[in-house]
């Protein structure tokens, strides 16, 4: 049995070995992507191994930004490029951590082989409230000058935005796609794929331009586009875990992660043990060395 965890880190190479040390074992594969605004060095110099493989082509990463689509698909890539056939390819980022131990993380992947858990809800649904539905209905164009700072492209970015919104341009919540019409869908960032939905999903972005022509230019791509694709198919939309009714949270659309997302994403310390252990989600966000050290080794030593 074969896993492939996809991971994005960013910051704190420290907890990304940490991460990857905790979940290596016979037949875990890491895809490693690293903001490319950041120094590789610390992160390859911490996390050896003949699994263990850093994307060459990176991406400069901005929030909120189809630059967060970049690498998602990039990871996909790696991974369907290896030579394996993956059982569960899991999306995850570099300041996650598994609650379940490898073992337990092993016999689900046996036991839910064929499924996929990813969760998503239909933005395009009379059933969304339209105050939310707003969100999506901007045009957000973005900008990625290289020769200029993040603060000027944002800045760039957000003049075209509202220069579109005055102008009266609404992005649609649908779009076509070889001739038929595909409706919005968000979810989470994190979720796990079979190989052949992983599969599905990075040919129909290669294919298919309209794909990247509507979410380039749309508010958190990374929670609607790998989840617009898949709830677009009906074979694989069966597959994957479809809410109806009106968008409650975000937290309701991730089906393996306990995160708390508002706010701010909180940062799990010692205290919170016993609120990650009653969630019974396989893996929690976010953690920091400083910050979570403790915890960590309760988790570790549960594990």
């Amino acid at each position: 049995m074969n896993i492939a965890y996809l991971i994005s880190a960013f910051t704190d190479p420290k907890h990304l070995k940490r991460l990857i040390d905790a979940l290596n074992t016979e037949g875990a594969f890491f895809f490693v992507h690293i903001d490319k605004k950041m120094d590789i060095r610390q992160f390859k110099n911490l996390c050896k191994g003949s699994n263990i493989f850093f994307l060459p082509d990176r991406v400069r990463i901005y929030w909120g930004t189809y630059s967060q689509v970049e690498f998602q698909i990039r990871l996909i890539k790696a991974a369907l490029s290896d030579g394996h056939r993956f059982d569960k390819l899991f999306m995850l980022s570099g300041q996650d951590y598994p609650l379940w131990s490898n073992n337990q993380i092993m016999q689900w992947v046996e036991d839910t082989k064929g499924r996929d858990f990813i969760s998503g809800i239909c933005i395009d649904s009379d059933d969304v409230d339209e105050r939310y539905k707003q969100i999506y209905r901007l045009n957000r164009p973005q900008t990625d000058i290289k020769w200029t700072s993040y603060k000027m492209n944002d800045i760039t970015s957000k003049a075209l935005r509202k220069t579109l919104l005055m102008m009266g341009s609404k992005k649609p919540l649908n779009f076509m796609v070889e001739g038929r019409t595909w409706h919005l869908y968000k979810g989470s960032d994190y979720f796990a794929l079979t190989h052949e939905t992983a599969e599905f999903v990075f040919k129909q972005w290669k294919r298919n331009k309209e794909i990247k022509d509507y979410f380039k230019s749309s508010f958190a791509p990374s929670e609607t586009c790998i989840h617009t694709i898949i709830f677009n198919n009906h074979f694989y939309k069966e597959k994957a875990d479809l809410h109806k009714g009106n968008y409650t949270t975000l937290k309701a659309l991730t089906p393996l992660h306990h995160i708390e997302y508002d706010p701010i994403i909180k940062v799990w310390k010692a205290d919170d043990f016993d609120e990650l252990m009653k969630s019974e989600k396989m893996f929690a966000r976010k953690f920091e060395t400083e910050t979570s050290g403790e915890l960590l080794d309760i988790i570790d030593k549960v594990r």
